[in-house]
């Protein structure tokens, strides 16, 4: 048998984006392997061959397979058991092992190669189909690498199938903008071979089509435009042992442009061919239902492939999510908005909240409701159960009488995003014994509102970890109709979302703002994801921001930061912006930084004894934590045992 083509065992074939187990199927002993001709023989080997190279793309599973949105300045997840937590409190080396993937990746990669040498001796597959799958492989093996530059910079770049004897030690990295281009040639070549979409054959959504080939190569020239590896001469030391630049420290204001025009692609791929169905998704897409804001932003990630959706993975389950998110009894809810997120979210009227014409108020309880807290007019005491079913249908939001004014008349995606005190939990059933049950004695109404504050029933689960430090809860990709006090999730399976066309539409606004900051698209695109959130027009709110690269780019990144929260663009977009390390200068409000201070709600104020919806003390910005942050940390290390092996690798700085 050829060593080359050895295969560990793989899983009986299944539909492609359920295959996210079987993380191991590189790592099989020989005595699991099959042979050459039992795999390049049979339809079904092969294809569950090529599964297997899928099944390295990370998992949603909150903290287990990436750590970007516990490490981020968004999210505090409370639970000291993840490795999350050792990474912001510093107790971390290059020995550590803290979510290694270049081994594992690498592994991949090297699959990626055996499919395309061997996939052609298959008698039982069509031309057509060889030269698809070999689209497929190409682009995995081009996103792999896409992974490991985001995650350690600079990669070994290997560029066809190598004899299992090659002296690896012999091979140091690439330059960065060597990677970029390579995986960019990777993309182009893969997208030759694959479909526009799948809209025409549902059972391969989650595969790669050309769309989504363009979507990753703007991806990547868009980070590669970015500060951290645009002209950064902090990086000047990081060199291969041979004084090879790994980066460059001249500033090229061309790679904005490059990067512009490759997301520009995917938008007019998008706006040229309707069949494809990209576009951002709106609750009446379908022209059935009256446009609703908060419906909008509130089931992107609910709705099963949505039209916003250009590449995800179908079968994802929720349960993990849902239940770490929704407060105890009964669930684990400790992920947990940072005070620094709650307070990006605009007002209603598109405003910051650090605007005086915003009309925030930070203190005092609301004295009226919010415009669409009681659209049908009923009564809160008798008609209980109807306005819960508009709760959860998504007819009745924003702000109650009673709410803290921090949280009265903000935008629509901060109520589709933040479960805050004593707001009225959606993902429970309209049972008044069930939602009873969330609430202490004295405040039990039949609601069921969340007691994030000392003493409350969100507070006394049994444990100490079950519940927000930040005194906030996620509610994005939450399911309202869920019942999450009988752990009864919605049956149907959900879209685990890669790419959608709102990251698109960002990822060209923020690039041609670099270099051409007049632009009329900028105000176009940026416009269309306001619009669909509810927020009046950036410079109908902003006039005299018109044309400022620099004051464009602020509330580019901002917008950013709400239309993307807590999909782990944020982690990346502060790395590659240089803004990570921004020193902690004391300011409860400081909107960069991921070491020094993090702030929250006081949940450890009062007493048991007398706290309740109404004290005071529990709404006083305090930092639940002191976060260690150092340049070094823009990049993971690779781990201490690969550059053991590996002479020619180089650490990466400061590591």
């Amino acid at each position: 048998m050829n060593n080359n083509i050895k295969i560990y065992i793989i899983l009986s074939m299944l539909s492609l984006m359920t295959v996210t187990g079987c993380k191991k199927f590189l790592e099989k002993q020989p005595d699991d392997m099959k042979t050459d001709a039992m795999i390049w023989s049979s339809r079904k080997e092969t294809e569950a061959f090529l599964y297997n190279v899928y099944s390295q793309i990370p998992a949603a599973n909150l903290y287990q397979d990436d750590p970007w949105l516990g490490c981020s300045d968004e999210i505090d997840l409370t639970w000291n058991v993840y490795n999350t937590y050792n990474i912001n409190l510093g107790n971390w080396n290059s020995n550590s092992g803290f979510y290694n993937k270049w081994p594992n990746y690498y592994k991949a990669i090297r699959a990626s190669f055996i499919f395309e040498n061997n996939v052609d001796k298959n008698p039982e597959l069509s031309a057509q189909l060889k030269a698809q799958y070999k689209g497929e492989v190409k682009f995995l093996r081009g996103y792999y690498y896409w992974l490991l530059i985001k995650q350690y910079g600079p990669a070994v770049l290997i560029k066809k199938e190598m004899p299992l004897d090659t002296d690896w030690g012999a091979i140091p990295r690439s330059p960065y903008d060597e990677c970029v281009s390579y995986i960019v040639g990777l993309m182009e070549e893969a997208e030759v071979d694959l479909p526009l979409d799948w809209q025409g054959d549902k059972q391969w959504l989650g595969k790669p089509n050309k769309i989504v080939c363009r979507a990753v190569k703007a991806q990547v020239l868009t980070m590669a435009a970015s500060p951290q590896w645009n002209g950064n001469t902090d990086y000047a030391s990081f060199k291969n042992h041979d004084g090879t630049p790994l980066t460059s420290t001249t500033y090229d204001e061309s790679k904005w442009k490059r990067a512009a025009d490759a997301s520009y692609a995917v938008i007019q791929t998008a706006e040229n061919n309707p069949g494809a169905n990209v576009k951002l998704y709106k609750n009446n897409e379908n022209g059935d239902a009256v446009f609703s804001p908060y419906k909008s932003v509130r089931d992107i990630t609910i709705k099963r492939w949505n039209c916003e959706v250009i590449w995800g993975r179908s079968g994802y389950n929720p349960l993990g999510w849902e239940v770490h998110t929704s407060p105890g009894p009964n669930n684990l809810g400790g992920v947990g908005p940072t005070q620094r997120v709650v307070d990006a979210f605009l007002m209603k009227n598109g405003r910051g909240i650090e605007d005086p014409q915003s009309g925030y108020v930070e203190e005092g309880f609301a004295t009226t409701g919010g415009d669409n807290w009681n659209p049908k007019g009923l009564n809160v005491a008798t008609d209980r159960v109807k306005m819960i079913d508009d709760i959860r249908s998504g007819d009745a939001w924003g702000h109650w009488v009673g709410d803290w004014n921090m949280y009265a008349n903000r935008e629509p995606r901060f109520y589709a995003s933040i479960l805050y005190n004593k707001r009225i939990i959606p993902q429970l059933p309209a049972d008044i014994d069930k939602r009873n049950y969330y609430n202490v004695a004295a405040q039990q109404n039949g609601y069921g509102r969340v007691e994030l504050y000392f003493g409350g029933v969100s507070r006394s689960s049994g444990s100490y970890t079950f519940y927000p430090r930040t005194g906030y809860l996620c509610l994005k990709n939450v399911d309202p109709l869920s019942n999450l006090r009988d752990r009864v999730f919605v049956t149907s399976p959900r879209t685990e979302i890669f790419i959608r066309y709102a990251a698109v539409l960002l990822d060209y606004i923020e690039a041609l703002n670099e270099h051409n900051s007049g632009h009329p698209d900028i105000e176009k695109y940026w416009n269309m994801i306001r619009q669909r959130a509810g927020v009046p027009n950036i410079f109908a709110v902003y006039p005299e921001i018109r044309g400022d690269k620099i004051q464009q780019r602020e509330h580019i990144l901002k917008e950013r930061q709400i239309e993307l929260a807590f999909e782990t663009d944020r982690y990346f977009t502060t790395r590659r912006r240089w803004l990570a390390h921004t020193p902690d200068n004391g300011d409860p409000r400081r909107k960069w930084g991921e070491g020094g201070k993090m702030w929250g709600m006081d949940i450890n104020a009062g007493a048991v004894s007398t706290n309740n919806f109404n004290f005071l003390g529990f709404y006083k910005r305090v930092p639940f934590e002191e976060r260690v942050y150092s340049m070094k940390m823009n990049l993971f290390p690779i781990q201490q045992s690969e550059i053991d092996k590996n002479p020619a690798l180089v650490q990466n700085p400061g590591w």
